[in-house]
This record gives structure tokens, C-alpha cells and sequence, in this order.
């Protein structure tokens, strides 16, 4: 039952935020409070090895619409939970309308929705729906880069969401089921027919609009950098897992391993390139955002079950600290008027203490410093990955990321005698918090024999020699200017580059 009360009482929470108004926070707080209560339940029944699936409609499985509340699911909506009391947090002063709020509890409850279900249709309404609230919340400024941004967003997000729709018509013509435990035993039978290799083409390439994959999520780089900064960590965090939570989903139906190969290596290694390429700080952790996604996709296609496990360890720790440097990277924009790193290091007295902490913590997590949160995720996926090239292609992501992030390390030297106001210090110190502590966290989600490489030298060894020798390619490029294609990311090259992909995806099933 908890497993459907999470998201009906965000719908409903949202309901009341807007019919009240003044009450908004404090119907969050309680939602809060009692989705702590429910997911403690379902955790409880998990450790008693209880995850039977509710299906909806009274109907058998296979036929109702059915929910799943296992590990992966759990852990996914512990994220969103501690993303939105972090968000929650942040907000707490500032003058935000109660549509706000509502939007953000429909996001919630969404995401909630989301990473249990196991059925392609009602995956699809979901999807529909952060489409929605997402749209609105990039565009809650109304200012008219925000509102380009948003539509620009919800152009794209509808085209993906129609490949998805056309692709659940297909597979539910030829098997008559949306189940997705029940599509796979009927793709398992005949993995290579061709309504099998169409159906898996328009489903990925759907929920690849949502998920951050280069060559379909056009629409990041500005929706995350115009966005305020409460929206960009909801985005990043919570809005592109979702998508990241299907496509693992998708993976135990349809034979996608060189399919996610080929998108990792091309996400990743474009990623890292126009993070570096760019000195506008919202927009560099937009574009690392797109390189972080490569990660979880060659994980996804390695096939071993500690690459797919650490893949999913590092979603989660890339949903906190990718938050906490979307929260404290708006700060000082906020602060200083401009998001140019250029000008923020000339003007960085002004950024307080807090805020230089939370980004210093942010970056050490991202560039995979041991025992942070990208040091942890990644000591377990790569020992998964046996292909020599996928394990070189990590490493050059890896290295890149380091590149790009060196440019923000000048904007954490200093003092300021300002500090900022306890809620946005208050959200820096939860995030914070489980950035540094993420290895003993990641006890709850991944077996310990798979966390076995995180207390082993050759990893730290690794880890050190990935962060020096980016350091150093940083020095080298230093004061150079990477000349990289800007028009990939106007409305209409990014329609006919998804339709493209589309193509690609159909082309990369056909020759696994």
C-alpha cells in the first residue's frame, strides 16, 4: 500500500497547497514527515524480504497495472525524498508562490510514482506529467530566457514522449501486455523480430529526451542554466533519474548492451568537451550533468551485474552532490549578478564561507576524490567493466571532468565575513553530508561483496593518478578555447539530431 499512498499524497498535498496558499510549506513539512514514515515501512518489509508487486484494478498480473516496490525502486525514492527536503531547505525564506509548491509536490509525487511502476503506459503518464511540471517550473520566473528555455524543453520532451508512446502501440500490438516483466518473457522468445528491434528503438529513443543522453537531451543546457537554482537541482537530481530509472528498466527487457555503449561513449566524451569548453558555471554543470549520464549508460550496457549495480550506485550519488553544487553555484550567481567564472573569480570575496564549502564539497565529489561520493559509485562500477575500452573510456570521462572543474576550483580561496541565511546553509550541510559519507551509505544499496574494490589500494591509486593528470591537461589548455558547435542545441537541429538518433538506436539493435 505504500508503494501507491507516496505519490497520491503528494497529488493530494499539492491540491491543498494551492487551494490554501499561506499553509505551502507547512503541508510540505507534513508530506515530508509522513513519506519519512511510509518509506521507513517499505524498507522494513523489504529486510523482511516482502516486495510482492500491488497491482492496481483487482486485476491478475500481467493484465493490471503494476507496481513493484523493490530495492532499486527504494533507493531511487529515498533520493527524491532527502532532494526534496534539501530543496525544501533552500527555499524555506524566500517569497515563492503556492504554485510553486504545488508544482513541486506533483514532481514528487511523480518521481515517486515513477520508480515503482512496472508498466510501459502508465510509465508513459508519469512521464507526461514531470514533463508538465517540469515545463512550468523552468519557465517559474517568467523571464524570457526561462520561458524560451521551458518551451523549448516541453518541444522536445513532447517529441521524445511520442516515440515512447508510438513504441508502447508497437510492443503491446504484437503481445497484448504492457507488464514489463511480461513483455520480457515475450521479447525473450524472439529477440530478433523485427517488431522487437521497432519497439525497443522508439522506447529508448523516448525516454532518452528524459534521461540526459547527448545526442537527445538538447534541451538541458538551457533549461538547467536559466532555471532558478531550487528548479536546476530538481532537474538534475530527481527529473533526469527518472528517465536513467526507465531506461534500467528497459534494459531487462530488450537487448540494449551496444546500444548503451555506443550512447555512453558519445554522451560522455561530449559531454566532458563542452563542459570544458564553457566558462558560464551553470551551464558547466549542465553540460557535466550530460557526461555524468555517459557513466550510468556504459555501466547499463557492460552486462555484468556489478557494472549495472554501480551504475545505479552512482546515479544516487551523482542526484546529491550535482544538487548540492546546482544550490550552491545559484548561490553565489545570486550573489555576485553574473554565473561567468571569469568574473566570479575577480569578485569571489563576496561569496560566503558556506557557500564556498558547499562547492568545494561538490566538486571533490564529482571529480571522484576518495572516500566522496563519485570516488565511492565508481570503485563499483568499474570492476564491472571487463572490456579494456569501456574501462579507458571511464577514465578518459573521468580525467575530463577534472579538466572541467580545475576552472572552478580559483572561486573557493578566500574569506567573506557574509554568510548566508541558515535554510541554504541548512541544505548545503544535508547534502553535504551524504556526499562525504556516501560510502558507508552505499552499504543499503549495493551487497558488500560488490563494495569489496572500494577499501582496496588499486582504486585510490586510480583515483588519484585520474585527478593529477586532469590537473595537469588543465594547466596545458589553460587560457585556450575549444571551437565546438553551438547549433545542436537550437529547437530545430535538436528535433531532426533526436529523429537521427532515433535512427541510430534502430541501426545499433539491429546489429547486437
Amino acid at each position: 500500500m505504500e508503494l501507491i499512498l507516496l505519490p497520491l499524497l503528494r497529488f493530494l498535498i499539492a491540491g491543498l497547497t494551492i487551494a490554501s496558499g499561506r499553509a505551502s510549506r507547512a503541508f510540505a513539512v507534513v508530506a515530508a514527515l509522513i513519506d519519512a514514515a511510509l518509506l521507513a515501512r517499505l524498507a522494513f518489509a523489504l529486510a523482511c524480504g516482502t516486495n510482492a508487486p500491488f497491482v492496481l484494478g483487482e486485476w491478475g498480473p500481467g493484465l493490471g497495472i503494476s507496481f513493484v516496490g523493490d530495492r532499486i525502486g527504494l533507493t531511487f525514492a529515498a533520493l527524491v525524498w532527502g532532494l526534496g527536503v534539501a530543496t525544501l531547505l533552500y527555499t524555506w525564506k524566500q517569497e515563492l508562490r503556492p504554485y510553486f509548491f504545488m508544482l513541486f509536490n506533483l514532481l514528487i509525487g511523480s518521481a515517486f510514482a515513477m520508480v515503482f511502476t512496472k508498466d510501459l503506459f502508465n510509465a508513459y503518464v508519469i512521464l507526461e506529467l514531470l514533463t508538465l511540471s517540469s515545463f512550468l517550473l523552468v519557465g517559474y520566473g517568467r523571464r524570457a530566457g526561462q520561458i524560451w528555455a521551458s518551451l523549448r524543453y516541453l518541444i522536445l520532451c513532447s517529441l521524445g514522449m511520442s516515440l515512447f508512446l508510438l513504441g508502447i502501440a508497437v510492443a503491446y500490438y504484437h503481445t497484448g501486455t504492457l507488464d514489463i516483466a511480461t513483455l520480457a518473457t515475450r521479447v525473450a522468445a524472439e529477440p530478433t523480430a523485427p517488431w522487437v528491434l521497432l519497439a525497443g528503438a522508439l522506447l529508448v529513443s523516448g525516454v532518452a529526451v528524459k534521461s540526459g543522453v547527448f545526442l537527445f537531451s538538447l534541451w538541458l543546457p538551457a533549461a538547467h542554466s536559466r532555471a532558478i537554482p531550487a528548479v536546476s537541482a530538481l532537474l538534475s537530481g530527481v527529473v533526469i533519474k527518472m528517465g536513467v530509472v526507465e531506461l534500467f528498466r528497459l534494459s531487462e527487457v530488450f537487448p540494449l548492451e551496444l546500444t548503451f555503449n555506443v550512447l555512453g561513449v558519445l554522451t560522455g566524451l561530449l559531454g566532458v568537451l563542452y563542459a570544458i569548453h564553457t566558462y558560464d558555471l551553470k551551464r558547466l554543470l549542465a553540460f557535466s550533468t550530460l557526461a555524468q549520464i555517459g557513466y550510468l549508460l556504459i555501466g547499463f550496457g557492460a552486462g555484468t551485474e556489478a557494472a549495472r549495480l554501480g551504475a545505479l550506485d552512482y546515479a544516487v550519488a551523482h542526484g546529491l552532490f550535482k544538487a548540492l553544487l546546482f544550490l550552491a553555484a545559484g548561490e553565489a550567481a545570486r550573489i555576485l549578478g553574473t554565473s561567468d567564472l571569469r568574473v566570479m573569480i575577480f569578485e569571489r570575496k563576496r561569496i560566503p564561507n558556506s557557500v564556498r564549502i558547499a562547492l568545494l564539497v561538490g566538486i571533490l565529489g564529482i571529480i571522484g576524490l576518495p572516500p566522496f561520493a563519485g570516488f565511492a559509485a565508481k570503485a563499483v562500477l568499474e570492476p564491472g567493466l571487463h572490456p579494456t575500452f569501456l574501462h579507458a573510456i571511464v577514465a578518459v570521462i573521468s580525467a575530463g571532468t577534472v579538466v572541467s572543474f580545475a576552472k572552478v576550483l580559483p572561486l573557493i580561496p578566500g574569506r567573506c565575513k557574509a554568510c548566508s541565511e541558515w535554510p541554504a546553509a541548512a541544505a548545503f550541510i544535508v547534502l553535504g553530508t551524504a556526499v562525504v559519507l556516501f560510502l558507508p551509505l552505499s552499504a543499503a544499496m549495493v551487497p558488500r561483496s560488490f563494495l569489496a574494490p572500494t577499501w582496496q589500494w588499486p582504486a585510490y591509486v586510480e583515483a588519484f593518478a585520474t585527478i593529477l593528470f586532469g590537473l595537469g591537461v588543465h594547466r596545458l589548455l589553460r587560457g585556450r578555447r575549444l571551437r565546438l558547435p553551438g547549433g545542436l542545441f537550437r529547437i530545430e537541429e535538436g528535433t531532426l539530431v533526436i529523429l537521427g538518433g532515433f535512427l541510430l538506436v534502430y541501426a545499433l539493435l539491429h546489429l547486437a
